[in-house]
Formats: structure tokens, C-alpha cells, sequence
């Protein structure tokens, strides 16, 4: 797999912001990558020393649907 295969996109949020001064960076990645292929894609892509890698699994929300019946 090519780094711009594992690397879909940086997540910016508001806990992530957070984390940048600690310099503890959050990307979301390809799901069958794992964690020695995300560091190699990350030292390829920003030509920088990767200290450890995390991984997380978040699973989505489900949405509530109303059902909009007459009466």
C-alpha cells in the first residue's frame, strides 16, 4: 500500500488542536493499515521521526429517524 493510500486526511478538531502543542498529531487512515505502515507513511510524507504511533477504532452514530405518520 502507497503512504497516500494509508493517510486519507488529517482530522481537525477541537481535541486535536489541543494535541499539536504536545506534538501529538490525529490523521484518520485506511482501516487495514497497521501501525508500522502508519508510521512509515507518515515519516515518507512529512520527512519526520515518528516517536509511537495510537489507533483507535470509533464507530459512527446512529441516527434517529422519525416517522411522520398521520394521525
Amino acid at each position: 500500500m502507497e503512504a497516500t493510500e494509508i493517510i486519507i486526511r488529517p482530522l481537525l478538531t477541537e481535541k486535536s488542536y489541543a494535541g499539536i502543542q504536545g506534538k501529538v498529531y490525529t490523521f484518520e487512515v485506511n482501516k487495514k493499515a497497521g501501525k508500522v505502515d502508519i508510521k512509515n507513511a507518515v515519516e515518507k510524507l512529512f520527512d519526520v521521526q515518528v516517536e509511537k504511533v495510537n489507533t483507535v477504532i470509533v464507530k459512527g452514530h446512529k441516527k434517529l429517524q422519525k416517522s411522520y405518520r398521520n394521525p
